[in-house]
C-alpha cells in the first residue's frame, strides 16, 4: 500500500450517520495544528452532480429508481422474502424520505450509554444543523386536514402549538404516552423540492475532506502484527464504474476507520470475525414491519402541496394484546398527492402484493430485475388507474356530473418493531429478519397480533381521511392486496400479509450493538464505538443500536454526532 496516500480517518459511507459524525468532526479538526485528511467512500453518485435526488420535485421518484435503491437477500424465518432495501447516496435515505422524531433520551441511555440530560442536550445540538431560513413554516392544508381529524379520535400533539408554527422543533418521543401526533418539520419548499436535509450541515468542500463517489468498500485490511487488538492498515475500494480496486491506506499509527455504511458495516466485519474474536458481530439485526394501509381520496376542498407527497405528521399509538408480553410502539406515516405522483412510491409497496414468492427470491439477488418488475409493476398501476378513471367518467357522464376531475389522494402505513431479532448469515450474503415468527411451543405469533390490534384500533381514523374509492376502483385495489376498510377485514389482511407480503421500512438496524460488538465507551469516551477486538475500526451510524421504535434516521444522526463527539474529547 502506497503510504504517500494515506488518511487519518476512512469513513466509509455517507449516510446519516457520516452526516452526524462529520458535522462535529470537520469543525474539531479544524481546530488542530495539523488538520487530519478525512476521506469519506461512498456506494452512490454525488448528491451535488445528481438534480434527481438533490432537486427532485417530490421525493418518490428518486425512491422508485433502482440505481438509488438496493435491496438486501432478506427472508424470515420461514422463508419467506422480504423487500428490504438501502439507500445508496449521499445522506442516505435522508435525502429521499424524512421523518424527524428522536427516540426518547431514556431508550438511548438504556441502549447506547450516557445520561439522559446527555442526550436531551445532544439533541438540541444536533437540531439546530437542521434550521433553515429558506424553508417554510406554515402547515399545508393536508397537513392540518390529517391533525385535526387524529385529534377528533383521540391523538394529541406531542409538542406545543408554538413549536410547530415557530421554532422548528424536531420532537422527541416521550415514554409512556399511548396517542400522540408529532408534527416534524418539512424539508421541502412550497413546490416540493427538497431544498435542505442531513447533507447540507456538512462542509463537503472543506480541504481536509475527500469524497469518492461510485466507490465501494469491499475488504478491510488488517497488520499482520499478534497483538491484543488487531489494527486495521487499509480499505480496498472497487471503483463502479471502472472495475478498478485499489487500496486505501490508514496513518500507520494513529489512523481510524469509521464504518457508517449501515447494512454494510456488519459485512465488511464478518471475515474477521474469528480474527478480532467478536461473535457479536452480525448479530441483534431487525427492521421495522411496514404495513401499507387503504387509500382514500381527499376533498377536493382541501389544496395538495407539492410537499405533501410525505406528510410531516407522525402517529404514534401503543398496543399490548393479551398474548403479548410486552406493549409495541407503532407508528403512522401519511402521504398525499395525484395517483401518479404516488405511483413510483406506491410500486416500492406494491411489489409484495403483485408477485408471487418464487419470483421475490429471484429479484433480492438479481439488481435489474428488482429495476425491471418495479417499473412493470407500476406501468400496471398506472394503467389499471386509466381504465378505471374511463369507467368513472362514463358513469359521472350519464348522472350530469364533469367527465372526472384530478382525485388527489391520502393513504398511509403502518410500522413497528417485529419481537423477534434476526442475523446476518455467516458468508453475510443473507439476512434473515425474524418478521411474525412464530413462538415454539405456544403456536403464538406475536407480530400477527399486534398488526390485527393497531390497524383495527385505528381503522376509524383511517376512514376519516377521506372518501372511500368508488366500488371499481375498490374491488380492484382489495383483489391483489387484502388491505382493509372494514374491522371484519383485517384479520385476513394481516394473515395473507404474513404469508406473501412481507414488507420493511428499509432501514435496517443492529449487528454491532454498543456493550455487545462495540465499546461504550464509559471507561475511556475516545474508545467509543471501537470494535471490540480491532484497535482502530469504530461503528458511527445504526448499525450500533438496535431498532429504534421511531424514525431511524434520527438516531442515526445522533449516533453519528456522538462518536464524534467522544473521539474528538481528547483534543486540545
Amino acid at each position: 500500500m502506497d503510504q504517500k496516500k494515506s488518511y487519518e480517518i476512512i469513513i466509509v459511507g455517507s449516510g446519516n450517520g457520516a452526516c452526524g459524525f462529520l458535522s462535529h468532526y470537520i469543525q474539531a479538526n479544524a481546530n488542530n495544528c495539523r488538520p487530519q485528511k478525512v476521506l469519506v467512500i461512498e456506494e452512490g453518485v454525488s448528491f451535488f452532480e445528481t438534480s434527481d435526488i438533490a432537486h427532485q420535485n417530490n421525493w418518490t421518484q428518486s425512491y422508485g429508481q433502482e440505481n438509488i435503491f438496493k435491496l438486501h437477500n432478506a427472508l424470515n424465518p420461514d422463508d419467506i422474502p422480504i423487500i428490504s432495501g438501502r439507500a445508496c447516496t449521499m445522506g442516505g435515505g435522508g435525502p429521499i424520505n424524512y421523518t424527524m422524531i428522536h427516540e426518547s433520551s431514556e431508550w438511548l441511555s438504556k441502549h447506547v450509554g450516557k445520561t439522559i440530560d446527555y442526550w436531551d442536550q445532544l439533541k438540541v445540538e444536533l437540531d439546530k444543523k437542521f434550521k433553515s431560513p429558506d424553508l417554510p413554516l406554515d402547515q399545508s392544508p393536508v397537513t392540518k386536514h390529517v391533525l385535526r381529524k387524529a385529534q377528533q379520535v383521540g391523538f394529541q400533539s406531542s409538542i406545543s402549538q408554538s413549536d410547530i408554527d415557530g421554532n422548528r422543533t424536531v420532537p422527541s418521543y416521550p415514554e409512556g404516552n399511548a396517542n400522540l401526533l408529532h408534527v416534524f418539520p418539512t424539508q421541502f419548499d412550497q413546490f416540493g423540492q427538497r431544498t435542505y436535509s442531513g447533507v447540507s450541515f456538512v462542509d463537503w468542500f472543506n480541504q481536509c475532506v475527500e469524497l469518492r463517489t461510485r466507490c465501494r468498500a469491499v475488504q478491510l485490511v488488517f497488520s499482520n502484527d499478534s497483538g491484543d487488538n488487531a489494527r486495521c492498515v487499509g480499505v480496498q475500494v472497487e471503483d463502479l464504474d471502472t472495475g478498478k480496486i485499489e487500496c486505501v491506506s490508514l496513518a500507520a499509527d494513529h489512523g481510524k476507520l469509521i464504518l457508517c455504511a449501515g447494512a454494510a458495516t456488519p459485512r465488511l466485519l464478518l471475515p474477521h470475525k474469528e480474527r478480532l474474536r467478536n461473535d457479536e458481530i452480525g448479530q441483534h439485526v431487525s427492521d421495522h414491519i411496514c404495513m401499507p394501509l387503504g387509500l382514500y381520496v381527499l376533498d377536493q376542498e382541501i389544496k395538495v402541496t407539492g410537499r405533501d407527497s410525505y406528510i410531516p405528521v407522525f402517529a404514534t399509538t401503543v398496543t399490548q394484546p393479551k398474548q403479548v408480553e410486552c406493549a409495541t410502539v407503532c407508528c403512522f406515516d401519511f402521504f398525499a398527492g395525484e395517483f401518479e405522483t404516488l405511483s413510483y412510491f406506491i410500486s416500492h409497496l406494491y411489489l409484495t402484493f403483485l408477485l408471487p414468492n418464487w419470483l421475490k427470491k429471484s429479484m433480492l439477488r438479481t439488481p435489474w430485475l428488482f429495476w425491471f418488475t418495479k417499473s412493470l409493476v407500476r406501468l400496471f398501476l398506472l394503467s389499471a388507474n386509466f381504465i378505471i378513471e374511463i369507467g368513472v367518467g362514463f358513469h359521472n357522464l350519464r348522472h350530469g356530473k364533469p367527465w372526472n376531475q384530478a382525485a388527489n389522494l391520502i393513504t398511509a402505513i403502518v410500522k413497528f418493531n417485529p419481537v423477534t431479532e434476526g442475523s446476518y448469515s455467516s458468508d453475510s450474503s443473507q439476512i434473515t429478519l425474524g418478521f411474525f415468527a412464530e413462538r415454539e411451543h405456544s403456536h403464538c405469533n406475536p407480530d400477527k397480533e399486534v398488526a390485527k390490534s393497531v390497524i383495527t384500533e385505528q381503522l376509524a381514523l383511517l376512514n376519516s381521511l377521506g372518501e372511500k374509492p368508488n366500488w371499481l376502483f375498490k374491488s380492484f385495489f382489495r383483489l391483489f392486496t387484502k388491505i382493509p376498510y372494514e374491522e371484519k377485514e383485517v384479520e385476513h389482511y394481516v394473515d395473507v400479509y404474513s404469508k406473501r407480503f412481507l414488507l420493511s421500512e428499509q432501514h435496517l438496524s443492529g449487528g454491532c450493538l454498543f456493550g455487545k460488538a462495540i465499546d461504550t465507551g464509559l471507561n475511556n469516551e475516545t474508545d467509543t464505538g471501537r470494535v471490540f477486538g480491532s484497535a482502530n475500526v469504530y461503528v458511527a451510524d445504526l448499525a450500533s443500536v438496535p431498532l429504534p421504535r421511531i424514525s431511524p434516521q434520527m438516531t442515526a444522526y445522533l449516533i453519528g454526532f456522538h462518536v464524534a463527539r467522544m473521539l474528538c474529547s481528547d483534543n486540545s
